[in-house]
C-alpha cells in the first residue's frame, strides 16, 4: 500500500491535503479504510480515515513506528547553481539516493545566477515526490540559492570533486573522513569551480578529490559522489 505525506499532524489526528484527490479519486479510499502516511520526521503511520473529499483527508492515527528509510549519515549536496532541467534532475535522483538537505550555490561561473521563489517551489515539489515514490519518510530541505562566500562557513565536513585536483581520489578522501556523521558534497557550475574557489575550499577544510579522469557533468557528479559515499560508509548494504 502506497504511502503519503502528512500535510498537518496534531496529537492523534492529521491531515492529507496535497494527495487527497489522488486517495479519494485514484485509490477510492473513503471512512473506515486505513492508509499508511509519513510525518516527514523519519516516521510511518498507520491511520483510519474518519473523513475525506478530495480536498482533504481527515485522519486518525492509529499507530506510529520509525520508518528505517534514512541514512546514518546526514548528507548536504551544495550544489552549483544551474540550469532548470539539470537542477530537477540532480534533486529527483539524489533525494532517491537519500541526499538530507540540498543547497543551491552562486559560484562565479554559474550561468544561472537567481533561483525565485516560484523556481524554488517546483524544486520542493520534486523532491516531495521523489521522496514518495522511492518510500523515504524524510523529504529533503531544498533551500534558497547562497553566495560562494556563506558556502564557505558550512560545518559540515566536505568533500569537493574537481576536475583538476590530481592525486587524491574520492574513496581515500572517504576513507580519510569516515565517522564524521555530517557530510557536504560541493559541485560546481555547468563551467566548473575556479582555481580561487578551489583554493579557497581547500583553505577552508575541504577535501579536494579527483573523481578519475573522465569529466562529469555537473549533474552527474553529485549523484556519483553520494553513491560512493553511501557504499563506503555501509549505507547500501
Amino acid at each position: 500500500m502506497p504511502g503519503f505525506f502528512l500535510d498537518h499532524l496534531e496529537g492523534e489526528r492529521a491531515l492529507i491535503r496535497e494527495d487527497a484527490g489522488h486517495i479519494v479519486k485514484t485509490l477510492r479510499r473513503g471512512e473506515g479504510d486505513r492508509v499508511f502516511a509519513f510525518d516527514g520526521l523519519g516516521n510511518r503511520l498507520e491511520c483510519e480515515i474518519v473523513r475525506a473529499d478530495r480536498r482533504e483527508v481527515d485522519l486518525r492515527v492509529l499507530s506510529a513506528v520509525p520508518a528505517g528509510t534514512e541514512p546514518r549519515v546526514s548528507v548536504t549536496l551544495y550544489q552549483g547553481l544551474t540550469k532548470a532541467p539539470r537542477m530537477e534532475l540532480v534533486i529527483q535522483k539524489c533525494v532517491e539516493l537519500g541526499i538530507g538537505a540540498i543547497v543551491p550555490v552562486v559560484f562565479s561561473r554559474c550561468e544561472v545566477r537567481d533561483l525565485g521563489t516560484e523556481r524554488l517551489g517546483r524544486y520542493r515539489k520534486i523532491a516531495r515526490e521523489a521522496a514518495k515514490q522511492c518510500g523515504r519518510a524524510v523529504i529533503p530541505r531544498i533551500g534558497e540559492a547562497i553566495p560562494f562566500s556563506e558556502l564557505l562557513q558550512a560545518q559540515e565536513c566536505l568533500i569537493c570533486p574537481y576536475e583538476e585536483a590530481e592525486g587524491y581520489g574520492l574513496y581515500r578522501g572517504l576513507l580519510d573522513r569516515a565517522g564524521r556523521g555530517r557530510y557536504g558534497i560541493v559541485v560546481g557550475p555547468e563551467g566548473g569551480m575556479t582555481r580561487e574557489e578551489a583554493h579557497s575550499l581547500r583553505e577552508a577544510g575541504g577535501g579536494i578529490v579527483t573523481l578519475g579522469p573522465r569529466i562529469l557533468r555537473t549533474e552527474t557528479a553529485g549523484m556519483a559522489v553520494l553513491s560512493a559515499m553511501l557504499c563506503v560508509y555501509g549505507e547500501m548494504e
